[in-house]
């Protein structure tokens, strides 16, 4: 048995799948796939997620130690995301699921024309 924030888990995957609950989340860590991110810059990788669900989801993940929040000390005040060396784990996880997303999407023929 594993406890994580005073919850019970019987799984390893349980874990996994507690921190990252929600698509958001994963739309998050890929795009910091690439790179350190400022929230201007996540936003607009996602025009369909609000702001608000993207703070808060940025919020959880750094709870969750998957990724760092940085602040630079300058005018204006300049802030900056990026995948911790936990959440860099997940990686391979997540391009899986994009390539198998692509890979359905020319298999079944529903890409957008």
């Amino acid at each position: 048995m594993f406890e994580l924030n005073g919850k019970d888990f019987y799984c390893p995957m349980e874990v996994t799948l507690h921190i990252l609950n929600d698509k958001w989340k994963m739309f998050i860590v890929y795009a910091l796939l690439n790179g350190p991110m400022r929230f201007k810059d996540i936003c607009e990788k996602f025009p369909t997620i609000t702001q608000k669900t993207i703070s808060q989801k940025l919020k959880e993940l750094e709870t969750s130690k998957m990724i760092d929040r940085t602040v630079y000390a300058q005018v204006p005040p300049k802030v900056e995301y990026s995948l911790t060396e936990t959440g860099k784990n997940i990686g391979p996880m997540v391009k899986s699921m994009y390539d198998f997303g692509l890979l359905y999407i020319q298999q079944h023929g529903c890409e957008k024309k």
